[in-house]
């Protein structure tokens, strides 16, 4: 007889209430852990965005500090360990941004700044950074891109290189011999938009099948002698692998010992609508330069604002622009520009960012708030600075900017940016002016004082150089004085913004001796760190007056 008496429902059911007891509770537990496992990790981001974004400063001290030194008498020893300092402190910066981006991707806070961008422009520039570092250790580096690339498409350019710089900089420093190559092909074309594989192929020792998955895994490297070699955080194919899954893309690694290895990835890229060009447009376009306030007829009915406080930067920019036929008003700060939209609409404004008075971003807050209240078209506004850094562009466009140009200003990216703005206000730039470099010794003299490649740009673009030199000379003892004034009174902070303003000016002539100086000095304020401000400001003085002697010549030579 079978004593086993099974269980009555009555008893099943207290079995089951009581292991949905149980798994509530374990439930409850793995969600609390959960929860706090995501709240370590976001501390952990939190304090690592924070913590990266904060050494930089001090390290842009370090870096700058050390370039002056440089720049000072130095023995050939003392030379070579402030070198070091300088080539450590660069690299620690490169950390501290590597940190900065990942700390961001983990965060889920790394946003893709879609733009349209010349993707084989940005390709060969890429390839002339590493052409030096690959002709140091005797490597072949070259590239083959593919004929049938659009001549602009829609994308993080920003990201896109980086991406490539990483597996380029990996290629070369693991390769010891033979060659690198960058190989980009268009695979497919449908509806405007193109499949595009990067490839970089290195004749490098080549990678283990069990080890590969591994690379793309953060603060993960590969053991063994290359380790000990090179070192790295193991974070640049980790970050590349995040930006890439971003974009929507596939990234891929091809290796084995002995054969070398190839880092692949596949975007999908939009192309960019093409610029309207209609060179029959006599009203708009002409062969000669039209009166400056003054619009080509009712075919170009267009207003366009230039807001600087730089006269010469509003000189170069009307004068690019002028032939147009558009008409054009000038404000020197942000206040006189607020004044002009109160009374007048603007169809194009370009707006300077670091300005007295207002500054840009107000200005730009202001006058896009004041047009929407009444019931106004918002007027499109262009930044203008020489702030390169994510930061600032990103600024830019929580301001309601919707372009971004960099000085000292670049005429192609000028008519791209006219293009999308007022396709039917293309401009047409003509070179009339051709530097005489056999009688300048200045400017022959290494680039130091002026470069003569930018300064023939410049000519190309605007025709005589007489006027715009004249300006620019009428201002410098000013500009040249505030620096000095904010010296004087140990402001950092004014000391930034004089030094800014004149980098921004001089840069226009290619003034690179002068407009790096400043630009030293602009780190300095900016870092609160102007103890060395005074032998820097020598420099400066001493480079005005060579900028001065040599411009000088020049605009009595450009003057009808």
């Amino acid at each position: 007889m079978n004593q086993h008496k099974e269980a009555t429902p009555q008893q099943q059911v207290a079995e089951l209430e009581a292991i949905i007891r149980t798994l509530r509770e374990e439930n409850g537990r793995l969600r609390e852990k959960a929860r706090h496992a995501d709240s370590a990790n976001k501390a952990k981001s939190d304090f690592l965005a924070m913590i990266s974004h904060e050494i930089r400063t001090p390290m842009n001290g370090v870096i700058g500090l050390s370039e002056l030194l440089l720049g000072t008498g130095l023995e050939s020893r003392q030379k070579h360990f402030a070198e070091l300092i300088l080539t450590s402190a660069r690299n620690l910066l490169t950390l501290i941004n590597s940190l900065l981006d990942f700390s961001k991707i983990e965060a889920k806070k790394m946003v893709l700044d879609l733009a349209p961008f010349d993707l084989t422009a940005m390709l060969m520039e890429t390839m002339d950074l590493y052409a030096l570092s690959g002709e140091q250790k005797k490597l072949k580096v070259h590239a083959e891109i593919d004929d049938r690339l659009a001549p602009s498409y829609i994308g993080d350019g920003y990201r896109i290189r980086q991406i490539l710089v990483n597996l380029l900089g990996n290629a070369i420093k693991f390769t010891s011999r033979g060659e690198v190559k960058l190989t980009v092909t268009t695979l497919q074309k449908e509806q405007n938009i193109d499949t595009i594989r990067f490839e970089v192929k290195d004749t490098g020792p080549g990678i283990v099948r069990e080890k590969q998955g591994e690379l793309f895994q953060p603060f993960t490297q590969l053991d063994g002698p290359a380790k000990l070699r090179h070192g790295g955080t193991g974070l640049g194919l980790s970050i590349c692998a995040k930006l890439i899954e971003l974009m929507d893309g596939a990234l891929g690694l091809n290796s084995a010992p002995g054969a070398g290895s190839t880092f692949w990835f596949q975007l999908r890229l939009p192309v960019a609508a093409a610029e309207t060009l209609d060179n029959n447009s006599d009203e708009c376009f002409g062969d000669g330069p039209k009166t400056n306030n003054s619009a080509a007829g009712d075919s170009c009915p267009y207003t366009i604002l230039i807001v600087d406080d730089e006269p010469t930067n509003r000189m170069v920019l009307r004068e690019s622009l002028q032939r147009a036929g558009a008409e054009i008003i000038e404000a020197e700060d942000g206040r006189q520009a607020l004044e002009h939209c109160m009374t007048q609409d603007f169809d194009l404004i370009f707006m300077d960012c670091q300005m007295p008075v207002v500054d840009g971003f107000e200005a730009t807050r202001k006058i896009l708030t004041n047009a929407a209240e009444g019931n106004r078209s918002l007027p499109p506004v262009i930044a203008l600075t020489a702030d390169a850094t994510m930061d600032t562009r990103q600024r830019c466009q929580d301001t309601g900017m919707i372009d971004y140009l960099l000085k000292p200003l670049n005429f192609d990216e000028l008519k791209e940016v006219i293009g999308r703005q007022l396709p039917d206000l293309q401009v047409h730039i003509q070179g009339r002016h051709v530097i005489d470099r056999d009688n300048d010794s200045e400017i022959k003299a290494g680039g130091m004082v002026i470069n003569p490649e930018t300064l023939e740009k410049l000519g190309n673009n605007i025709g005589n150089l007489g006027p715009v030199i004249n300006v620019f000379l009428q201002t410098l003892s000013g500009r040249f004085y505030d620096i000095s004034r904010a010296v004087q009174a140990k402001d950092p902070g004014a000391v930034a913004q004089a030094a800014h303003t004149l980098k921004g000016s001089s840069s226009q002539f290619g003034a690179e001796e002068l407009s790096g100086l400043c630009r030293r000095m602009e780190e300095m304020g900016r870092s609160r760190n102007i103890a060395q401000a005074e032998p820097l400001l020598r420099e400066i003085d001493r480079a005005a007056v060579r900028l001065r002697k040599a411009l000088t010549r020049l605009g009595t030579k450009d003057t009808p």
